[in-house]
């Protein structure tokens, strides 16, 4: 009775979520956050359902596993516009943003009811690395350390800490794909002493983000310059969100996100501008770390240039924004909180923009260039820039590494717009052979 009774009440429960990022998943997940009854998890051991958004590339199918088997029994998987792994050919796929909340919602009930059974464990339940029996001692160390004990490295003091000189121990780890701090798609190795970052090393690249569709029209005709700018100030505001979540300021994170889900040439920021001042955010990026220097600055581009105190926005070359007295909001810094305060210049700019241009009816006239909110879209769209923190982050606390990469936007511009079916996004070999087939 009392089993039966704690089912039906988790089962009333909000649904707790562990979110794989995928490519061209952002959209949706920006959509759940909003929605009443599903929590978003940053554990796949808090969670009850493992939602794969969007296409996972098949050389971190293998990761995309391990992530599945950390769930704790009983839980389900949802596939949200990808192909789900060959072992779960079965699993629920939705296409249909508008049917993902109550897909989710009917899966985690079914769980709690027992009317669902449990996705299937994909990995065999033993360590990574082989330890019993092993070493000096029986327990997979070098004498009584090193090695990998129980599967797991231990920490050895094998480096100078670069921040004092003093010799701690050092613990190496792979990080990502699918870790939420980080953006999607990026994995990297990180030797790490106490809570000081030793080395960085990028292993994979985070995925190309897509942009509304409004920047890839632009790039084909005018539009109107009013959509380009509110396209602009919500990736801005989503941005925003994710470093927000990230430092632990949860009704700010949704604040942002309602602003940017609900943005019009009417909306306003300085309302949030005056919470985040007084929550302390720009305290906690007041670090003077994660400086960029001109070289480094103009390779990432967009906001982290001009936050570097480069005047350098495409903009500027288009007539019709001329006739708006178009002039670029620069920074002097570069450092974690000069960008983030371009950041929100920026929005406050791009929305006196809109509000002007749509009274005016203006639209954009450059189409050979244009600049987007990654950064400036010529001959090439803005590349992948990532290989920049392998330098920067090394010597900083973990905290302050973790700030300065939120406030960084580093992955390339996708070829396909954010409102794009996901046949057309997927990555090469992750179902677009079912896709293709599908489609014809």
């Amino acid at each position: 009775m009392a089993v039966s009774w704690l089912s039906r009440l988790a089962a009333q429960s909000s649904v707790p979520v562990f979110p794989v990022r995928g490519i061209q998943g952002e959209a949706a997940l920006h959509r759940l956050t909003l929605t009443p009854g599903v929590e978003l998890v940053d554990s796949p051991r808090h969670a009850s359902i493992l939602l794969v958004a969007g296409g996972v590339p098949p050389d971190q199918h293998d990761a995309l596993r391990r992530v599945h088997d950390q769930l704790p029994n009983p839980f389900a998987t949802l596939w949200y516009r990808s192909e789900p792994l060959a072992e779960l050919a079965s699993a629920t796929r939705v296409d249909d943003p508008d049917a993902l909340p109550g897909t989710l919602m009917t899966a985690h009930q079914e769980l709690m009811r027992g009317k669902r059974g449990s996705s299937p464990r994909l990995l065999p339940d033993e360590p990574p690395n082989p330890w019993e029996g092993l070493g000096d001692d029986g327990h997979g160390g070098e004498g009584m350390m090193g090695g990998v004990p129980y599967g797991r490295p231990m920490a050895m003091n094998m480096h100078d800490d670069i921040r004092d000189g003093l010799t701690l121990d050092s613990l190496t780890v792979t990080l990502g794909p699918f870790l939420p701090m980080l953006p999607p798609g990026l994995g990297a190795k990180v030797t790490l002493q106490g809570d000081l970052v030793q080395s960085w090393i990028t292993q994979h690249a985070p995925y190309p983000i897509a942009l509304e569709s409004v920047f890839l029209e632009a790039r084909e005709h005018p539009v109107p310059i009013a959509e380009l700018e509110l396209a602009r100030a919500r990736y801005h505001l989503q941005r925003l969100a994710f470093a927000l979540r990230l430092a632990g300021l949860e009704r700010l994170a949704l604040e942002s996100l309602r602003l940017a889900q609900g943005l019009s040439p009417d909306s306003r920021l300085e309302g949030l501008r005056r919470r985040l001042t007084r929550c302390g955010f720009f305290r906690l990026t007041t670090t003077g770390r994660g400086w960029l220097d001109e070289t480094l600055a103009r390779r990432v581009g967009g906001v982290a240039a001009r936050a570097a105190g480069l005047e350098e926005d495409l903009r500027s070359q288009d007539a019709a924004y001329g006739r708006l007295k178009f002039t670029p909001v620069v920074q002097s810094d570069g450092d974690t909180n000069a960008r983030w305060c371009q950041t929100l210049a920026e929005i406050e700019q791009s929305l006196q923009l809109a509000r002007q241009a749509e009274r005016e009816g203006l639209y954009s006239e450059t189409t050979e260039a244009i600049e987007t909110p990654r950064g400036p879209w010529g001959e090439q769209r803005p590349g992948d820039a990532s290989g920049v923190i392998d330098d920067l982050l090394p010597g900083l606390e973990w905290d302050e590494a973790m700030t300065t990469l939120a406030s960084l936007d580093l992955a390339a511009v996708s070829e396909w717009p954010q409102d794009v079916t996901q046949e057309l996004g997927e990555a090469p070999g992750d179902g677009a052979d079912a896709a293709e087939e599908r489609r014809a």
